[in-house]
């Protein structure tokens, strides 16, 4: 709390954050309502999910049913964006991690651009199905999806300006945390892009994975059908994906060289994972391009993830471990410091 309130800077990034959640929501749910009542338009699809025939179809009514099937998990998705970048924005100020800062203010950019496009994509389906079917829900969308974009565009400046603001005061912080040692402020760089990475990771991987799991599930359900060699293997990466978080934060502070190579070897897994679900991704007539960018967003930061921890695994033994723990070892650290701190303002320079 004292770190959320210690500038005006921090009180108005946080505010800021809050309230972009709050605005984004809303106007994502009012979309998801609206592209709701488009799909009832529509006729229905067999199963809508992946490896579905209905993405092989050439008739246009089954493509629009199939796609605002898909946009309504998008809406969802963005949702839960939102509320994962506010717990970031607060993640990143309590921590005072300044790459993670950075990110953020380019994701919110990223977010327009993503806005942007669904205004282009409702568009499209506007001409495509017009004259078949009521479209009246689809405009009403589509207008607040630019209200959306604009709203997005707004809080993405006001961050930016923010996050350098923030970033001043942070590298003000970290200076007086590890001093002015060059080597160590390079090592300690390297190791908050590690964590940002990580961070990253729950989204892009975990979170992703989770969603392609339960709507592969869902298929196998429908199509009552076993659990296949691909999808079990699947299912166990993407249990053991936040844990593997977990063990590689955690291994970064021990600078555990066998533990890094081991997290490592799990990024290969996890770009196997994700080459599996572009494999059934990419079907004819596919226009799920959100989740298309998604799976290749994931495939980008694994293998940054996986580049990054071996970097850092350089680092290991290098000085930079008691400026890098958690916890318990942190405090003592803390402790140490202060006290060494008191000594030194207390000693006597008697020569």
């Amino acid at each position: 709390v004292t770190r959320v309130t210690e500038s005006r800077w921090s009180k108005l990034y946080i505010a800021t954050a809050c309230l972009q959640a709050i605005v984004i929501i809303t106007l994502q749910v009012a979309i998801l309502l609206q592209n709701s009542a488009e799909a009832a338009e529509l006729p229905s699809v067999d199963s809508p999910t992946f490896g579905s025939s209905a993405a092989n179809s050439n008739n246009i009514l089954v493509q629009a049913a199939l796609r605002f099937h898909n946009i309504k998990w998008e809406n969802l998705a963005f949702c839960a964006f939102q509320l994962w970048f506010l717990g970031m924005a607060f993640d990143a100020t309590i921590y005072q991690n300044t790459a993670e800062i950075l990110a953020l203010a380019i994701l919110n950019g990223i977010c327009a651009l993503l806005g942007a496009f669904e205004i282009v994509d409702g568009v499209k389906w506007i001409k495509n199905i017009g004259s078949s079917v009521n479209v009246q829900p689809l405009s009403v969308a589509r207008n607040i999806e630019i209200g959306l974009t604009c709203a997005i565009l707004l809080f993405a400046s006001i961050h930016a300006y923010l996050s350098v603001a923030m970033s001043r005061q942070f590298g003000w912080n970290i200076y007086k945390k590890i001093g002015a040692d060059i080597r160590i402020q390079r090592m300690y760089r390297t190791f908050q892009f590690f964590v940002l990475a990580l961070k990253i990771d729950f989204f892009l991987e975990f979170i992703v994975s989770l969603f392609y799991c339960i709507q592969s599930i869902l298929s196998l359900t429908e199509q009552q059908s076993g659990i296949t060699v691909e999808t079990g293997i699947q299912l166990a990466v993407t249990i053991c994906m936040s844990p593997m978080l977990y063990f590689g934060r955690m291994t970064c502070c021990a600078e555990s060289i066998g533990r890094m190579i081991t997290f490592i070897c799990f990024q290969g897994f996890v770009l196997v994972h994700f080459a599996l679900i572009l494999n059934e991704t990419f079907m004819p007539n596919n226009n799920w391009y959100v989740w298309i960018c998604l799976v290749w967003l994931g495939i980008a930061i694994a293998v940054a993830t996986a580049v990054l921890g071996s970097i850092c695994m350089r680092n290991f033994d290098k000085g930079l471990k008691p400026f890098v723990q958690r916890g318990r070892g942190k405090s003592e650290k803390d402790l140490e410091m202060n006290n060494q701190k008191s000594i030194d303002e207390w000693k006597i320079d008697d020569i």
